[in-house]
């Protein structure tokens, strides 16, 4: 499943709280993940949200991916992952990798494109 979150939803992400399409709240815990790590959580299930920021609210656009998608999302990405405090290239994006988690102990991956 694939889903558009709210408009209010890229504040939130940037705030370090998120609440998934189901009504579970997760919030940031890590900010920078290596690729295999993240590898390990999207092969166990884990959701993924997509993150484009854009500066204005109407630029930016926040996903939810479950399932197939999440796995479908994370490979899309998995390239340009970097864990290291990102410096765009010239040409194209890098991505990080954040671990986030609901009180309950659900991970949750939100992938960050910075250009």
């Amino acid at each position: 499943m694939k889903q558009d979150l709210s408009g209010e939803e890229w504040k939130a992400v940037e705030e370090g709280e998120l609440v998934a399409p189901t009504g579970t709240v997760y919030g940031r815990r890590t900010t920078r993940m290596k690729r295999r790590d993240a590898d390990s959580l999207v092969a166990s299930g884990c959701s993924v949200v997509t993150y484009w920021p854009g500066g204005l609210p109407e630029m930016t656009r926040v996903v939810w991916h479950d399932g197939e998608d999440a796995r479908g999302a994370w490979a899309d990405a998995r390239a340009d992952v970097t864990s290291e405090t990102p410096h765009p290239p010239h040409r194209g994006a890098v991505v990080t990798v954040g671990c986030w988690e609901s009180l309950d102990g659900q991970a949750l991956l939100v992938l960050t494109w910075h250009h």
